[in-house]
């Protein structure tokens, strides 16, 4: 089910990596100037909440949808074209947002920002995964993680720093979104011809490829859609759940500790920054240990270390105890995302990689946009402890099914 690498020239590979990293850590960092910047953008325009959660929505939500097709648009036309193009379109849609002079202006600007962001992380965990081979894909994806857990933990503070410097929220959506623009521009003049004889040698009409194939796996047909499915969906299922409990913890986490802990706002709104330190080591440790141990023992291990961390952070008073802990759960959690995206490049076929990817993404994408909001509602029913106790609990029993059920993963 898998196929052998695409060599880059010595030249080219040489900073591939480091190369998807920059481009991860650009993306994000346009795409991620908005929460920083939403109480100075909603004072420029007086906005109320739900005009407010509307700008949110307008982007997460077409950042969601857009991930299937454009993983199509990749496997057809090629991934690294449509990674540039998604490049410039996040810093062109950024920059437009400046430009806005009215609410209803704003709300176009981040539906294309979403669109335009959708092209970017299965295109690219695919190219990568094509480039390398199977014993050191793992490593790598997780390196290109780096990127974007390093964005997390330095773009509300860059965006708050260039928004109060030049007195202008405008001011950082335009300089934030220079990133984008240099690494596209760096991946074309560097990648290009390359990235185009590695989507021919890998195409699937490609003789080579083909009698490649036949070497690898003698006698066995074309892998289905349903083969497919049954390889990577419960993987992705367990993967899905985690991302729920992630994306309730960053939204609220500084909510909790201001409930919790009593800490002052300023304070408890730069403890995520802890959880995504923590995954930028997560993510190289998960990918280089699966490589070696394999992809199914890591994250299985990695769910089964997460609940019972973040349920030491939900009971232990506020300290050097909880911060560690905190840290290691971002650390735990983030072991996982380059293992999940391995195993399905281990055993999807590259003409499809992009795609399955994509739906892989969409699931994560939208199902946390449809949580938070519920994950809120809990919250004010309920009280925070309660509801991460709860959060707690729940990666507690997805590990227990995951083991559970190991023997079908």
């Amino acid at each position: 089910m898998t196929e052998p690498s695409s060599k880059m020239p010595k030249d080219a590979s040489k900073y591939f990596i480091p190369q998807f990293i920059l481009a991860h850590f650009s993306h994000h960092v346009s795409t991620g100037v908005l929460v920083p910047l939403l109480p100075m953008v909603r004072e420029t325009f007086n906005l109320n909440y739900f005009q407010s959660g509307v700008l949110i929505s307008s982007f997460s939500l077409s950042y969601g949808l857009a991930q299937v097709p454009m993983a199509i648009f990749s496997d057809r036309l090629g991934r690294l074209p449509i990674i540039i193009l998604g490049l410039l379109g996040v810093c062109f849609a950024s920059m437009a947002v400046s430009l806005t002079q009215d609410f209803w202006q704003m709300v176009p600007c981040f539906v294309a920002m979403g669109v335009f962001g959708g092209t970017y992380h299965a295109p690219a965990s695919s190219f990568i995964s094509q480039v390398l081979s199977m014993e050191k894909r793992g490593k790598g994806l997780g390196f290109h993680l780096v990127g974007g857990n390093a964005s997390f933990f330095l773009t509300p503070a860059m965006a708050v720093g260039v928004a109060t410097l030049f007195q202008s929220w405008r001011t950082a959506f335009f300089v934030l979104a220079l990133p984008s623009l240099l690494v596209s521009l760096l991946l074309w003049f560097n990648l290009r011809r390359s990235a185009d004889e590695i989507e021919k040698k890998s195409s699937p009409s490609s003789a080579a490829v083909g009698e490649s194939r036949e070497k690898e796996l003698p006698g066995q047909p074309r892998i289905s859609w349903l083969e497919m499915i049954r390889s990577v969906g419960f993987l992705v299922i367990l993967s899905v759940s985690m991302f729920v409990v992630a994306a309730g913890v960053n939204s609220y986490l500084p909510l909790y500790m201001v409930d919790q802990h009593h800490l002052s706002p300023n304070w408890a709104g730069i403890l995520p920054g802890i959880v995504y330190a923590g995954g930028i080591a997560g993510g190289p440790l998960g990918g280089a240990l699966s490589d070696a141990l394999g992809r199914k023992k890591v994250i299985l291990v990695s769910i089964a270390l997460s609940g019972p961390l973040f349920l030491v952070v939900t009971l232990a008073p506020f300290g050097i105890v909880l911060l560690l802990f905190l840290a290691l759960y971002g650390l735990v959690m983030s072991m996982r995302m380059p293992v999940v995206e391995s195993h399905i490049a281990d055993v999807i076929p590259v003409e499809r990689r992009t795609t399955v990817l994509g739906v892989y993404f969409l699931f994560s994408q939208e199902t946390t946009a449809a949580t938070t909001p519920l994950i809120g509602y809990l919250i004010d029913l309920y009280g925070t402890n309660p509801v991460f106790i709860s959060l707690g609990l729940w990666l507690c029993l997805a590990a227990t099914v995951g083991w559970l059920f190991r023997r079908h993963l």
